[in-house]
Formats: structure tokens, C-alpha cells, sequence
């Protein structure tokens, strides 16, 4: 789609707050060239302008929700577990709904001593939730899912972000991710992760820059993706890693027990 024209700033803010992403695939020399642009109406984003972000993707053993986004249907969504440096012992059981371009993020906030319990099919109880007056609900959205679809880890991807918000408190944020990479895995294993020498490093992929907004966003994105001529594209980052790592004949559908013999 050239020119993102999706609720300019001139828009009508509908009763309820909807979200939206909006990714373009950029040169480094491009977000350079971005990051001056918009440097008067940013700062960096509360948890820090750069920061690791690691994500263990569930999916089916057909891979429902890969092939859900490869087909780009309607109404989708993506089960993952998002880690940060900074988090210490806590991690994010996160559901990501998009119906169309609308988005929607349910979080919860869960100690990680409890998460092999929960993908082994254990109720959600409040010990194991940092706030669980304001994420049970959420935590049990996930859980109902999982089992649903029978979904266990397959795929772990990181990589760096670059984040700014608007300065105007408008509920904005502006994303560049870089060094992308992945790992096949069928369980949650953060320090096995750091130590394996199989991360794929995503050699040749694009730099992403994300737009996210709620209903509409200030006249100066739009003239922002008028001034460098951004192209609105899809960019799924659990499709671009299954893809890679079949690339390099991994299977991560079905048993995973491939995997398990790969990576020896």
C-alpha cells in the first residue's frame, strides 16, 4: 500500500480507542535519515531508546497460526512469551488479536518459575501472576487458547529495538527492529537459549520501522511517509523465522523431534 493512508490526523476519533500497526521496510540509512525527522516530536520510549526483546512463539503441531498470516486472513491472532533484560524473573504470556488492521494486545505479567506449569496445562492462580487482579483474565484468554489448538513452543526470535513515543503524550510509538534472528524450540529455556550456538542470524533481513497508534495518528507521521515515500507492507516476524529455518531444513510442525536431532 503506497502512502499510509489509514485515519490521518484530520480523522474523527470513533468512541472507542482502536489500535493500529503500520511496518515499512527500511535501509539503515533510511532510519538514520527518520530518526533526524522526527527527533522534534519524540523522545525515547519509558523503558529505554534500545533494548533486547526475545519472543517464544506457540503455535498447533500444523502450524494453525502460522499459516493463518501466511494466508492473511481477517481475523488472526499469535500466542507468544516475551522476554526482557530488564524484566529479571518475570516474563509476558502475550495474545495478539488483529481483526483486519485492527490490533489488540492482551498481557499478563507471570513469574517465570511458573510457565513450564502453564504450558503443561496447570489452571492460572494468582501466585503465579505479578498483578493478578489485573491479569487473570488475560492469563486464562491465553491458557484457553493454547489448549485449544494444543499450541507449544516452536520458534524463539529476538532482536534489537530502537523505540521513541510521542512528546505530546499522544499514544504513539515509533519502532525500528534490527538484527533479527531465531532458534528452534519446543520449550522455554532462557538460559539455553543464550548459550546455544543455533540462532540463525537472519543475515540479509530488512530493517523494520513500525507506526502504532490509537485511532488516528498526529499530521506529521503523514508527512513523514510522504516525505520518504514509506510503503506500508506486511512483515511478520514468526513467518519470516519458520520460513528461514525451513530454509536451512528445519521442520518446526508436528513432534519437533527434528529438531531435537538438528541442533546436536
Amino acid at each position: 500500500m503506497a502512502n499510509d493512508t489509514i485515519h490521518s490526523g484530520a480523522a474523527s476519533a470513533p468512541a472507542v480507542a482502536q489500535r493500529f500497526e503500520a511496518k515499512y521496510i527500511i535501509s539503515e540509512l533510511q532510519a538514520q535519515a527518520v530518526r533526524e525527522h522526527i527527533r522534534p516530536f519524540v523522545k525515547p520510549d519509558t523503558h529505554g531508546q534500545e533494548y533486547p526483546i526475545t519472543s517464544t512463539y506457540l503455535d498447533s503441531p500444523d502450524l494453525a497460526l502460522y499459516m493463518s498470516s501466511v494466508r492473511g486472513e481477517m481475523r488472526r491472532h499469535k500466542l507468544r512469551i516475551r522476554t526482557y533484560a530488564a524484566a529479571g524473573d518475570f516474563c509476558f504470556f502475550e495474545v495478539k488479536h488483529r481483526m483486519n488492521q485492527i490490533v489488540r494486545k492482551e498481557r499478563s505479567v507471570v513469574h517465570n518459575a511458573f510457565v513450564e506449569p502453564l504450558l503443561r496445562g496447570e489452571m492460572p492462580r494468582p501466585e503465579m501472576l505479578a498483578n493478578p487482579e489485573q491479569d487473570m483474565k488475560n492469563l486464562y484468554s491465553f491458557c484457553d487458547i493454547r489448549e485449544s489448538i494444543d499450541a507449544t513452543p516452536r520458534v524463539v526470535v529476538r532482536y534489537m529495538r530502537e523505540a521513541f513515543i510521542g512528546k505530546a503524550e499522544e499514544p504513539l510509538r515509533i519502532t525500528f527492529d534490527r538484527n533479527l534472528s531465531c532458534l528452534p524450540s519446543d520449550r522455554f529455556d532462557p538460559v539455553g537459549w543464550m548459550a546455544s550456538p543455533h540462532w540463525n542470524d537472519g543475515a540479509g533481513l530488512p530493517l523494520v520501522m513500525e507506526v502504532k497508534f490509537s485511532d488516528i495518528y498526529p499530521c506529521w507521521v503523514g508527512d513523514l511517509i510522504r516525505r520518504f515515500n514509506l510503503i506500508r507492507e506486511s512483515f511478520a516476524k514468526y513467518v519470516v523465522c519458520v520460513d528461514a529455518l525451513r530454509d536451512e531444513g528445519v521442520d518446526v510442525s508436528g513432534s519437533m523431534e527434528g529438531v531435537s536431532s538438528w541442533m546436536r
